[in-house]
């Protein structure tokens, strides 16, 4: 026999559990995918306001000059000291700004891990990391040809989320000195909404167990600057769905195994047949 790609699916969707997501974001989801040339584009005309040849001069300033790491030791100074300058973007799909299924499904292997499913239940591990699916649905799934785009839209969900730059600081010291670090980000700002199914092969888990996990994801959030507490989400609505297990019809064809006969009780003697 042959079967098609949508027979497959089927029956891996019937073999699966699912969860099904729809959260609204409650601080700022930050884009962390170096921008190149297209990102600083973006970031010279809706950050800085530039246009026409000032705004070519400053993506090629910023690309030469200023993004990547610097020397910035003061004269003489006898410690090490350097400056890292970057931009960051979002994903940007045909419909806007989107987040990729790893990401969602890196962010529910975390939480599974936090809340100590995979240390209690052999196996569920491989069932969330190797057999999981994430999807995008409802408001989010805007290509279907991409279900695994998962497209961020604004509040009121019927377009694309407006993003903007915003800029962050850190420090941190190495063996070689210290590192000043410093980044425009492409953000979305909180009230963006968004949404996805994750599929997984359910083993042992209970519903009790998911509505942990899921919980939990919301602490641990999407997007970078996680450390800022960035990328936190509420979950407007939660809906699980475990499949019952299946039984397996026996076959009458096959005699019964002598261990059952020895079994079955007979003339109130455990274990006999008796004497015909």
């Amino acid at each position: 026999m042959e079967y098609s790609f949508e027979q497959l699916n089927q029956q891996y969707e019937t073999l699966t559990a699912h969860v099904d997501v729809e959260a609204t974001t409650v601080t700022d989801l930050v884009g962390g995918q170096p921008g190149g040339a297209p990102g600083v584009t973006a970031f010279v005309k809706h950050h800085l306001g530039l246009e026409g040849d000032e705004a070519e001069a400053a993506v090629r300033r910023i690309l030469n000059e200023e993004v990547g790491e610097h020397d910035v030791t003061p004269e003489g100074g006898e410690l090490k000291e350097k400056k890292v300058y970057g931009i960051n973007v979002l994903r940007h799909g045909s419909r806007g700004v989107y987040l990729g299924d790893w990401m969602a499904k890196a962010m529910i292997k975390q939480a599974a891990s936090r809340v100590g499913l995979f240390q209690e239940q052999r196996g569920s591990k491989g069932n969330f990391a190797e057999a999981g699916r994430v999807t995008a649905i409802g408001i989010s799934l805007q290509d279907p040809a991409h279900p695994n785009h998962i497209y961020l839209r604004n509040p009121a969900g019927d377009g694309p989320a407006e993003t903007v730059f915003k800029e962050f600081t850190g420090r941190v010291q190495t063996p070689q000195g210290a590192v000043s670090i410093m980044h425009h980000s492409e953000v979305a700002a909180p009230g963006t909404r968004f949404a996805f199914r994750f599929h997984f092969l359910p083993g042992k888990v209970k519903e009790a167990d998911l509505v942990d996990i899921f919980a939990m994801t919301m602490v641990c959030g999407l997007g970078s600057v996680r450390s800022l507490e960035c990328g936190k989400f509420k979950i407007n609505r939660l809906a699980v769905e475990i499949p019952k297990p299946k039984v397996k019809e026996k076959d009458a064809s096959k005699p019964r195994s002598h261990s059952a006969i020895d079994a079955a009780p007979a003339d109130g003697l455990q274990g006999e047949v008796p004497a015909q």
